[in-house]
């Protein structure tokens, strides 16, 4: 397997290259992203080893993050392991959500590093030979949600799906905002028209007259023929941006006009088009700070909120993780014409636990890798590899709006089960229950433990 070291340090690269060869990996070194996006047009690579930082006293990860977003613009972009000294939960999730397969703080373990890189060749393997590669998005259209909170929400979406209202959908990234803009789509008046979504965050300033509205041939240098922009290709239907928050303030005042009276130009042309459009948007930002910071236009933010919509985080949606994990074991095996497998009771006792800070997506990623590396009949624990953030007390979810009273309780119930390896006593004493009490509500609930 042909491997990409991109890091600024000669020394970290030139220890992760006499590594890798000693473990038989082709391995090749790039000391910057852009010189990296030289090497990938003219070789072919499997995968990348990508630092974050590439600048003296920065520790944010942009720069990693604006490369991963710059490979998902490309065909067939290799798999890529994230390295950097400066982890955090956010980085990392940030980092999934635009494609990484990995994320490995610095200084690694040599095991830890070779077992990821070994683990993600066996992935390309599998992938290659069953024909498909990972489905970047999140889109679970026949799940039924279980939990109070979600079914609450998708009735308050349904009462206004059929009208033309702008809707804004926030909530944290991956947890599942392009599945209600599915729903909204499918259950309006639109729902035989296309439905356009946009990564807003993925489009290069300078494209982006050219992406939202069209150009025509030859109104610069690369439009070799006119091209349709997403309000024409979604004329009928719907367009969906997602990361709108994301728009550069310079463009966003040509959004806001095509939102207030319905008219645009293609790039090129003097000719007005007219928008037929049901607009939806998402963000994972608060837009009201955004707004208030300078960062957003406030006539575009009332613009595109008519109706808001707050998605509850996966950990808040206990009775959703197990189910949803058997969903998607069940959509992967079929992508990759597998059997599915069942989760193992540890496996699910572990997934509860866990914070799930990459949300649908996160776990989505987890069970495709769980499927496709599991050597057992069941999925394992072991199989989940949950490394982002270890399970702790303080981690106990915190119960948002339309969740009831019973909800909470078996939630929390649930969890400290979790916690306490399933015993009964050490349980009750942590809830301040007696053994009888919690032990009836063990029964209400349909919960089960060891003891």
């Amino acid at each position: 397997m042909a491997v990409l070291i991109v890091d600024d340090n000669p020394e970290v690269r030139l220890s992760a290259a006499f590594l890798l060869e000693d473990h038989g990996f082709e391995v090749f070194e790039a000391e910057h992203p852009e010189v990296a996006k030289q090497f990938l047009s003219c070789k072919q690579i499997e995968l990348i080893l990508l630092d974050m930082n590439f600048t003296r006293d920065t520790t944010s990860g942009n720069e990693g993050l604006a490369f991963l977003s710059w490979l998902q613009t490309q065909p067939q972009p290799p798999a890529v392991i994230c390295l950097t000294g400066w982890g955090s939960v956010t980085l990392a999730v940030e980092a999934m959500r635009l494609g990484a397969a990995d994320f490995i703080e610095k200084p690694w373990q040599n095991p830890q590093l070779l077992d990821a890189i070994r683990k993600q060749s066996k992935l390309n393997a599998l992938q290659a030979k069953r024909g498909t590669t990972p489905d970047p998005e999140v889109a679970v259209p026949i799940y039924s949600w279980r939990s109070g909170a979600m079914q609450s929400l998708l009735r308050k979406l349904a009462r206004i799906a059929a009208t033309d209202a702008s809707v804004l959908l926030c909530g944290e990234s991956g947890s599942g905002k392009s599945y209600l803009v599915d729903a909204l789509h499918r259950q309006s008046a639109r729902g035989d028209g296309p439905l356009i979504s946009v990564n807003m965050g993925a489009i290069p300033e300078s494209l982006f007259e050219s992406e939202m509205f069209g150009h025509t041939k030859g109104a610069f240098t690369d439009a070799k023929s006119q091209r349709n922009g997403r309000f024409e290709l979604a004329r009928g239907g719907t367009l969906f941006l997602d990361e709108v928050a994301t728009i550069p303030l310079t463009q966003q005042a040509k959004l806001l006009r095509v939102l207030e009276n319905g008219e645009y130009e293609r790039v090129g042309s003097s000719r007005t088009e007219r928008a037929d459009i049901r607009l939806i948007c998402a963000t994972n930002s608060d837009l009201e700070k955004d707004v208030a910071d300078g960062h957003f236009r406030s006539d575009l933010f009332y613009r595109i909120n008519t109706f808001t919509f707050e998605l509850p985080p996966l950990r808040a949606r206990l009775d959703d993780i197990v189910p949803l994990a058997n969903h998607l074991l069940a959509r992967h095996a079929a992508r990759y014409k597998l059997e599915t497998k069942p989760l193992h009771s540890e496996a699910q006792a572990a997934l509860l636990a866990y914070r799930w800070p990459g949300n649908i997506r996160e776990l989505s990623h987890v069970m495709e890798r769980a499927l496709l590396l599991s050597e057992g009949a069941q999925i394992s624990a072991a199989d989940c590899q949950l490394r982002l953030i270890s399970p702790e007390p303080e981690s106990l979810h915190k119960p948002v709006p339309g969740t009831t009273l019973a909800e909470v309780e078996k939630a929390l119930i649930e969890q400290t089960l979790v916690l306490h390896q399933g015993q009964v006593s050490e349980t009750a004493k942590a809830l301040g229950l007696t053994k009888s009490s919690l032990y009836r509500r063990l029964d209400k609930y349909g919960l089960r433990s060891e003891s």
